[in-house]
């Protein structure tokens, strides 16, 4: 994010900002609103004269079509830089939630993450805090307003259960009763199948998958919501999601846990 890094920057777009809106065109206000020598406010108008920023009309600084796009630029990527922030941190802005029991219109409500959904307590003590707009039901949804904290929530763990490839034999080279066996140990709140060879494993123990299209991002978004994951698939398979998973790592100031179990392939007989 070049403009939170780059003074120079940040000050032209500062600059920008005060000549755009109309509030300043002039050195010494300039100067005073954004905290600068009139002298430094002098050398940075200069250059921005130079690359078609600004240009002077009656005495006054004004912007340029090109100091325009350039200040809106600037603007939209610090906003999605922004948005993109705020959502790695978990602050929930849009006050929509499932109602946890009866709650009526301007009541205080506690907000929890509830089976990987925003639920909302009247009378219950909380993190995070709104207010509801209208009436609702044990299991209707409701509107939030004026909310405040953020909710206390565990990041879910991933497991990703390795099978063998087509190549090694699949499904057909897997111990299944295995598989089933932990996936019983590990109890999951979600079960996903990453191809086939997953796909046929689950229907060999008589197990529907939660998620089959899209594993990646939903596996994410899931385990964000405090939900584990079971996801079955070759190593091919699940390798777009553990990516997936390092990349959230390396972003975001929360850590989402993820366990690889590998299954080994058993010797196929030849009919």
């Amino acid at each position: 994010m070049d403009l939170l890094r780059e003074k120079s920057l940040s000050t032209q777009v500062l600059i920008l900002l005060e000549i755009v809106t109309g509030h300043h065109s002039r050195l010494a206000p300039i100067a005073a609103k954004i905290g600068i020598t009139k002298q430094a406010v002098s050398d940075y108008l200069k250059k921005m004269r130079e690359d078609g920023l600004v240009r002077m009309a009656d005495g006054e600084y004004r912007a340029t079509m090109q100091g325009t796009q350039f200040l809106h630029a600037q603007l939209l990527e610090l906003k999605r830089f922004l948005e993109s922030s705020l959502q790695k941190l978990d602050i929930i802005e849009r006050g929509i939630a499932m109602a946890g029991n009866p709650i009526r219109e301007g009541d205080t409500v506690g907000l929890f993450m509830e089976q990987g959904m925003l639920t909302a307590y009247s009378g219950k003590t909380s993190s995070s805090t709104g207010v509801a707009v209208h009436d609702a039901s044990p299991g209707e949804e409701i509107a939030i307003r004026h909310l405040n904290g953020m909710v206390a929530l565990e990041m879910g763990t991933v497991y990703m259960l390795e099978l063998p490839g087509p190549g090694e034999g699949g499904s057909r080279a897997l111990d299944v009763e295995g598989v089933a066996s932990t996936l019983e140990e590990l109890s999951p709140h979600l079960v996903g199948a990453a191809g086939a060879v997953a796909r046929a494993v689950l229907h060999k123990i008589g197990q529907k998958p939660d998620l089959e299209f899209g594993i990646a991002p939903a596996t994410v978004e899931a385990a964000q919501r405090g939900l584990s994951v079971a996801l079955l698939g070759s190593s091919d398979e699940i390798s777009p999601v553990l990516s997936a998973i390092e990349e959230f790592n390396r972003s975001s100031p929360r850590r989402l846990p993820c366990q690889v179990i590998r299954f080994s392939p058993k010797t196929i007989k030849k009919r």
